[in-house]
């Protein structure tokens, strides 16, 4: 056993309090054991369920004490744990003698374990941990030349690499080209590649594999820099770099030859879907590196902290609180220092200072992987979305951008909700005394999504932790809202309603909130009974009760009673197409998303658009191969988005130059995207989508966008991205609102009687009874153009 410390029990003491915790454990057993023994039929339930509870903690006690006299018995073991397993045993007991009911007079022993230590043991117990501290981390610093923090970065970058480095695929002759990229001298002239004996002198060399160079090129983890004489100079990028550290952190994970990596690069990327041609193309491509490159962080040694320092320090301004090393500071004139040097006594002498620029509360510098000649920084803001780090778009080589960035940032998001309430303010949010379950629905109307069906108001979605719960909603509490103008509605085609908050709503959210933080106004009990706007004083039209606003779409199933019933197309079969025809007039697809928001309100309440019709397209007998080519994933895929015949609109571009533009501006997992889809992924617009898969299946009676009720609309919306694939700014395609639509180019009606849906196939009838006459297929509603014989449905079905 070890020697024992100021204020720890000598083993001794700890064997003779396990055992006599021990020892009162099974005294109160037996107590237990005693009782139940004397039992009634009415008290028998609870003296069992007493014995059975004491036993346990005496069994645990006596486990405890025989694992401390073991540990006693044995010379290498610590005194530390001959203490917990007294500390245990006198627990165990302690419990045992609570749960028989006794008193508890095991929790003395424990005041013996634990002794109160005098101020001077405790300091020198102190010293003593911290000189062990120091010995320690100056054997760790000699051994690494990094101090803790970098120690254990270098331990984070070991575990990556062992997860890392297997999946680049590479073989030892990879890290050798990056190598030669790492030393600058790695070259490539006349379609021959070589490490160049000297920096600048492009010629002669060692020889180095070009099919190795190229891979890597390709996969981005090599650049290539136009270099004298019409060389290209070949530098490995930031991720290059990244995956060279973390090869050599963990060699093991590279395979032995180049043939066992292609295999294993095969293993990995071959999937049953495939064709052989993909599966031997995509194991050749090593794959990138880019979602490891963000958790590798390259330790920093001591020497180059201090060359760090050294620089940072000589980079500083006077006047902005460094120094300059090697400038004396000035002292003051002759006629002022006789006055000034009681002052000048009475203060010490301020030390410079290099400090770094701060950053708003809340706000974090994130480092990122750094170059060889400067370090790259990122600012994450702890503020924008609750319990969650947001990362703000852009890098910066400089830690005074960055955190000019940040304060940037800071007072244009962060700083109103910081400032007080004015005046004003208050007074604005007295005016609208809210209560916590009307501030929860404005709070769901922006995080999750407000609507009223046949059956009330619901929130849907609305428990962030959760998935898929919605709770309804009281109706007078949405209808309040609604006529007070902190809500709006907005009317879909498919019969729903769904609430948003209007601008008014969102500055009294946005009040509401920081009123909160501040503690200004708090809710009221009750719903506050709020004035109605005079636009929405006649009341909130329900739906349950058959009720719609003006100019709004009355359901298929809600029809109005008052209308006379239509005439049965059975009864005058002889002008059937002249009524359908009259029908269809009478009856046209109110279409407003096809003119802006203006014109729709300029537009009287019953005029109604018909349907834009758009031609369809018929595949060639080339593009039919080409789609039947296509795996089965990928065409189901093609044909839910309708790009299995998308219609080009016409463009300035030539075809050519937008290919070039794909080839060589697009990001590689676009072009990896677009090379899945015989006709392209990302090229197309809504307005150039072409049929949808239920028309091309000759079943127009349940087309697409008959069922929904309308096209498909998109949101007008666009997002740009950097070249990591970062979105970094949105942008509005067309500012004027006009909206781009989807309407599937079958020339079934998407209105109106739905077309007769296709007869089922008849089983053969058995052999020897003749098979009885089916019935005369019914005639379709609507006439449908029948496809040509080299249709698209011939090509895909």
């Amino acid at each position: 056993m070890t020697e024992t410390d100021f204020g720890e029990p000598t083993p001794e003491t700890c064997l003779r309090v396990a055992r006599e915790a021990a020892a009162l454990a099974t005294a109160a057993d037996d107590l237990a054991l005693s009782a139940a023994c004397r039992s009634t039929s009415r008290t028998q339930a609870h003296r069992d369920e007493v014995m059975h509870a004491v036993h346990r903690q005496a069994a645990e006690a006596e486990r405890h004490a025989a694992r401390a006299e073991q540990y006693a018995a044995d010379p290498s073991m610590p005194d530390s744990a001959l203490r917990y397993f007294a500390s245990g045993a006198v627990d165990y007991a302690v419990r045992a003698q609570e749960a028989a009911g006794v008193e508890a007079t095991a929790a003395v022993l424990r005041t013996e374990l634990e002794r109160k230590l005098t101020p001077a043991e405790h300091a020198e117990r102190e010293s003593k941990r911290r000189r062990a501290e120091a010995e320690q981390e100056a054997e760790e610093r000699a051994a690494t030349g990094m101090d803790a923090d970098n120690r254990h970065l270098a331990r984070m970058n070991a575990y990556l690499a062992e997860s890392a480095v297997p999946q680049l695929g590479w073989a030892a002759g990879h890290v050798r080209v990056l190598e030669a990229a790492e030393t600058g001298r790695l070259y490539q002239r006349d379609g021959q590649v070589r490490q160049a004996p000297e920096r600048g002198i492009w010629s002669g060399g060692r020889k180095v594999s070009r099919e190795r160079t190229q891979d890597l090129y390709a996969a981005g983890f090599l650049v290539a820099l136009d270099g004298a004489d019409g060389a290209r100079v070949l530098a490995a990028t930031p991720m290059g770099q990244v995956a060279l550290d973390l090869a050599r952190l963990y060699p093991e994970g590279l395979y032995e030859s180049d043939k066992a990596a292609y295999e294993a690069r095969y293993a990995r990327v071959a999937k049953r879907h495939k064709r052989m041609d993909d599966k031997k193309d995509a194991a050749r491509r090593l794959p990138a590196l880019e979602h490891r490159v963000s958790s590798y962080r390259r330790p920093v040694t001591l020497v180059e902290q201090e060359a760090r320092a050294a620089r940072e320090a000589a980079d500083q301004w006077e006047d902005e609180g460094g120094y300059c090393p090697g400038v004396e500071t000035p002292a003051p004139a002759a006629e002022h220092r006789v006055e000034d040097a009681p002052a000048a006594a009475a203060e010490p002498a301020a030390a410079p200072v290099t400090a770094g620029p701060s950053l708003p509360t809340g706000m974090y510098f994130l480092p990122l992987p750094s170059t060889r000649y400067s370090d790259w920084w990122a600012i994450r803001c702890g503020r924008c979305t609750g319990g969650m780090y947001t990362e703000l778009p852009g890098e910066w080589n400089d830690k005074s951008d960055a955190a000019r960035a940040a304060h940037d940032h800071y007072e244009a998001a962060h700083r109103p909700a910081d400032d007080l309430l004015t005046t004003e303010e208050i007074a604005e949010l007295d005016r609208w005394p809210l209560s916590d379950a009307q501030r929860q629905v404005l709070s769901w109307t922006e995080l999750a999504e407000v609507a009223e069906y046949d059956d009330g108001f619901w929130a849907l979605d609305c428990v962030p932790d959760r998935w898929d719960v919605n709770k309804r909603i009281a109706r007078t509490r949405v209808t309040g809202l609604w006529a007070a103008g902190l809500l709006d509605v907005h009317l879909e085609a498919n019969g729903r309603r769904r609430f948003v908050m209007s601008s008014t709503g969102q500055r009294v959210r946005r009040l509401l909130w920081r009123s909160e933080r501040q503690g200004v106004i708090e809710p009221v009990a009750k719903d506050a009974k709020l004035s109605p706007i005079p636009k929405r004083s006649g009341g909130y039209p329900l739906m349950s009760e058959g009720r719609y606003f003006k100019g709004e779409e009355r359901r298929a199933d809600d029809p109005v009673p008052t209308e006379p019933a239509p005439v049965p197309e059975a009864a005058v079969p002889a002008a059937a197409p002249v009524l359908r025809k009259a029908v269809r007039a009478d009856q046209p697809l109110l279409r407003r998303l096809f003119a802006p928001r203006s014109a729709r309100e300029q537009r009287p309440a019953p005029d109604v658009r018909t349907v834009i019709r758009r031609p369809q397209r018929i595949l060639t007998p080339e593009e039919r191969e080409r789609v039947q080519d296509m795996p089965l994933l990928n065409l189901q895929g093609a044909l839910i988005m309708g790009i299995t015949d998308p219609v080009p609109n016409s463009s300035p571009m030539p075809e050519d130059a937008g290919a070039w533009v794909r080839e060589h501006a697009w990001p590689a997992h676009w072009q990896e995207m677009e090379d899945r889809y015989p006709f392209g992924f990302r090229r197309w617009s809504m307005c150039e989508l072409g049929t949808c898969w239920n028309c091309l299946n000759g079943r127009h009676d349940i087309c697409v966008h008959r069922q929904k009720g309308g096209p498909d609309v998109d949101r007008n919306r666009d997002w740009v991205t950097n070249h990591q694939g970062r979105t970094v700014a949105e942008f509005i395609p067309r500012p004027g609102g006009e909206p781009c639509v989807w309407w599937c180019r079958c020339e079934c009606p998407k209105d109106g009687p739905a077309p007769a849906c296709p007869a089922a196939k008849k089983k053969p009838a058995p052999a020897g009874s003749p098979a009885a006459p089916g019935p005369a297929p019914a005639q379709a509603a609507v006439t449908v153009r029948a496809p040509e014989a080299d249709a698209v449905q011939a090509a895909l079905w």
